[in-house]
């Protein structure tokens, strides 16, 4: 029996090699589908368009149709839907038979502002809007595009984990902890401000590592800049990115977790970091409330308060009884996430539903 084509047109990004969360668990959904005997999985990726200016894909990938239109279905995530709209309107029109399946994380032009959030408001809609089903990893989002498209065809393929068994921190006095990539949206600043506006008293004794992929030279040197302007460069470590087995030895010294980022779709790092049985402190926004319980895994606190974060982070540091109630309900949280066996039966209806 002749099996069915399912193209990954993944431009942007490795889905072969993944590294953030929502990388890896792409990966994993397609992997996935590939194991299924009746279905044949092709990948168009960045190896096929080369490194081109993002807004020429559609054009790029539209001379290559022929090696996408071939197929049963599309599968291709709405990171760049800026880009893929034209390309979508295009199959629809010209190949009407083709599925079009968008994985879709969170929603893009919540992290813009000004008119360009509206534009990217009506083109990340427009883009979802043409899709034939989207599907999405977490409630959050599932809940806007529920409130966008009351008519949707959307699978819920819910973000879960592989429950491995991490040693406890050793929950080093007053060691705080970032982890994720060093960019504008995980809001590194307001952290670093918050560190900056204690006295020396309160931050006495506090370190910080912030442990992730340095994406922007820029970017970076605005963060040192910040460590110059609070006089924090005794405190923040800036270490990069790191190996699996550097990366445990960080959670494994690590008091707390702070994640002050200012837009997340899940936050696999979350669940992560409390698999240490670290507690979070975080934003209050998007998705991570859905996480992140104040009193039970950790603390929220108001989205870009610096001075609210401090706060947070002097209760941790100074309440050791407050920090161990955490650190319990932080481990109850990672056990209790959903596990692979629960998206891979998931995966396994909506292949069945839509790809069969």
């Amino acid at each position: 029996m002749e099996k069915k084509k399912i193209c990954v047109l993944y431009p942007i990004g490795d889905c072969l090699h993944p590294i953030t969360g929502g990388q890896l668990y792409d990966s994993y959904l397609f992997n996935k589908i590939a194991s299924f005997e009746k279905l044949q999985i092709t990948y168009f990726t960045d190896a096929e368009v080369g490194h081109i200016n993002k807004w020429l894909l559609p054009i790029c990938i539209w001379k290559h149709r022929l090696k996408i239109v071939d197929s049963y279905a599309v599968l291709l995530n709405s990171g760049w839907f800026a880009q893929a709209l034209v390309l979508i309107l295009l199959f629809r029109i010209f190949y009407p038979k083709l599925k079009i399946c968008i994985i879709h994380h969170h929603f893009r032009y919540q992290e813009m502002s000004g008119m360009k959030k509206y534009v990217g408001y009506v083109l990340e809609k427009c883009c979802l809007g043409l899709s034939t089903v989207i599907i999405t990893p977490n409630l959050y989002t599932r809940s806007i595009i529920e409130r966008i498209f009351p008519h949707k065809n959307i699978f819920f393929l819910g973000m879960s984990f592989k429950k491995e068994k991490h040693p406890c921190s050793c929950y080093e006095t007053n060691r705080l902890l970032f982890v994720g990539t060093v960019y504008p949206r995980k809001g590194i600043a307001y952290l670093l401000k918050a560190l900056g506006i204690m006295t020396i008293e309160e931050r006495k004794g506090i370190q910080l590592d912030v442990v992730g992929n340095l994406v922007s030279a820029d970017y970076y040197n605005d963060m040192q800049a910040l460590v110059s302007k609070y006089g924090l460069e005794n405190i923040v470590n800036f270490v990069g990115r790191v190996s699996d087995a550097e990366l445990i030895s960080y959670y494994s010294q690590a008091y707390c977790f702070v994640f002050p980022s200012l837009l997340e779709g899940y936050g696999m790092v979350l669940i992560e970091a409390m698999s240490y049985g670290l507690p979070v402190i975080a934003f209050d926004n998007s998705a991570i409330p859905y996480t992140v319980k104040t009193g039970k895994n950790g603390i929220l606190v108001e989205n870009k308060n610096a001075e609210a974060l401090k706060e947070a982070i002097l209760c941790l540091c100074n309440n050791t009884d407050y920090h161990h109630k955490l650190c319990k309900g932080a481990l109850e949280t990672y056990h209790n996430t959903r596990s692979l066996s629960d998206l891979d039966a998931d995966i396994e209806k909506f292949v069945n539903i839509e790809l069969i």
